[in-house]
């Protein structure tokens, strides 16, 4: 608010008076007090704010079919659609994940163990060569047309990061909590350095800024859609531009399910290879 600055025979009485103490006291006292400004609320809790993000707002688990749509800079597009079954624990989340279509890549499954305090440990299936393959959070897999780390498919293991209080900044008239988050070495993230931003009125995620080793921005994304299932805030769709690439990316998720019962045998190697040893076989009968 605007405050009316005094007159200059006001300031001119309030100096005299400060100077002489010995004005005379039947004089009326001329006083101007400043309103204390107001302090600024305390930036919300970003430890919460991501653990909101990381847990898929607080549920047990869930399953989720997603579609991933990429378009190149020609305007062609692949889709590939693929489901998710997430399961959470004490101490981190258990995954396992299937491509559902196209049908020429439904052979395509892996399961990943995220532990805290520990880099996440994932594995694939060769069923012509019988081997398991080891993967670590940087990978780049082979998907829809595009190469997309084991990372973002993880949702992209924000509390593996170190991440700063937050701090406020403005974008498009909107309040905003600016977070950045910075990798342990030793867990071998595909990006060293994220730029997280919150809309501090609902502390939801806005958008993301993803790094590569040399501190080059590669990746831009943004949340296009949130919004309640189950009682569970839910990302629902959001666009990833690939500086790297020349591509831009939605991913939608078109189903979810929380907190239904999943066995812990789901998420182990043996699972992961009847998985795929039965769609190679249902693929070689349509081939």
């Amino acid at each position: 608010m605007t405050q009316t600055s005094p007159s200059i025979l006001i300031l001119a009485c309030i100096v005299i008076c400060a100077g002489n103490i010995a004005c005379n006291h039947s004089t009326n006292e001329v006083s101007s007090t400043s309103p204390a400004a107001t302090p600024e609320p305390p930036l919300p809790d970003v430890a919460n704010m991501i653990k909101r993000m990381a847990r898929q707002d607080g549920s047990r688990n869930f399953i989720a079919e997603m579609r991933l749509i990429v378009e190149d800079n020609r305007g062609k597009e692949n889709q590939v659609d693929f489901k998710i079954l997430r399961k959470y624990t004490d101490g981190g989340a258990l995954t396992f994940l299937s491509v559902i279509a196209p049908i020429k890549e439904t052979d395509k499954a892996f399961l990943a163990i995220e532990e805290a305090g520990q880099p996440t440990q994932a594995i694939s299936y060769l069923p012509g060569m019988k081997k398991m393959t080891r993967l670590n959070s940087a990978k780049q897999l082979g998907i829809g047309g595009t190469r997309v780390s084991l990372q973002e498919l993880l949702g992209m293991e924000l509390n593996q990061y170190s991440y700063t209080p937050g701090e406020r900044v403005v974008e498009n008239n909107e309040q905003m909590i600016k977070v950045e988050f910075k990798e342990n070495p030793a867990f071998s993230l595909a990006y060293p350095r994220i730029i997280g931003f919150f809309r501090e009125k609902d502390q939801q995620p806005a958008r993301f800024e993803l790094y590569d080793a040399r501190d080059e921005l590669q990746k831009r994304v943004t949340i296009e859609k949130i919004k309640a299932v189950e009682g569970h805030q839910t990302i629902t769709g959001l666009a990833i531009d690939d500086l790297a690439h020349k591509q831009t990316l939605k991913l939608e998720t078109r189903k979810i399910e929380y907190d239904r019962s999943l066995p812990d045998s789901i998420f182990t190697e043996n699972h992961l290879k009847t998985y795929v040893d039965e769609a190679s076989r249902k693929l070689d009968q349509i081939n």
